[in-house]
């Protein structure tokens, strides 16, 4: 996956550079900043922070809260880069909530406050099923990748969050990962940690991985 960087775009936290673009390519200096940090900050940059890409609404206009709102839900696996972030007013990012893309699309699509709350029960019938089991990301975005290829810049130990512990019960649940981990283009783990140490632990040979293949972590 390449993911749309701007010429000459600069990261900066506390007086240190973390990204930059060079020809094309996100260079991250991991060891001083999260991903989702520069994540946001690079969609803010790329889409926007002035209007609502669901209803259209102006910040400056109407004084409205811009938030960043994942197309696909981080409860169904979906990830933080920037091709899965619009900025989104908060009215539209609470109304939303988990839905996917085509439910929240058919959803703005009735006009009818009854409709429109019959829709919603509806959803929230099914909600905690589709949360548990259904996996909504294009096939395009995802890989597989050798857990032993993987280059892991944090240490991995702590077995014991709550973290890890849903990442557990996901996968015995459902065989297999509850979202794919993100990969630069040498295969430095950016997001995904414990989904990482979890099939390290349990001699998992392959995990799904978004490859972004423009970003590239440096020391």
């Amino acid at each position: 996956m390449i993911i749309e960087v701007p010429q000459g775009y600069v990261f900066s936290k506390e007086g240190n550079i973390i990204a930059f673009e060079e020809n094309g390519t996100l260079k991250l200096r991991s060891r001083l900043g999260g991903f989702e940090e520069i994540v946001y900050d690079l969609t803010y940059k790329l889409k926007g922070n002035t209007r609502c890409y669901y209803c259209g609404r102006s910040v400056e206009k109407d004084k409205i809260k811009l938030t960043l709102d994942h197309i696909y839900p981080r409860a169904l696996g979906g990830p933080t880069i920037p091709q899965n972030l619009v900025p989104a007013c908060r009215s539209c990012n609470g109304r939303k909530e988990n839905m996917t893309p085509d439910q929240f699309k058919a959803y703005m699509s009735l006009g009818d406050v009854k409709r429109k709350k019959e829709f919603q029960r509806e959803f929230f019938r099914i909600k905690y099923f589709q949360e548990k089991w259904v996996h909504v990301l294009p096939d395009e975005w995802t890989n597989k990748t050798k857990i032993s290829e993987l280059i892991v810049l944090i240490n991995l130990q702590d077995t014991s969050t709550s973290k890890y512990r849903k990442t557990r019960e996901y996968y015995l649940r459902c065989g297999q990962f509850h979202k794919p981990i993100v990969i630069d283009c040498h295969n430095f783990v950016l997001d995904g940690f414990t989904e990482v140490l979890y099939a390290k632990n349990n001699k998992i040979q392959e995990i799904p991985t978004i490859i972004l293949e423009n970003v590239e972590v440096i020391f």
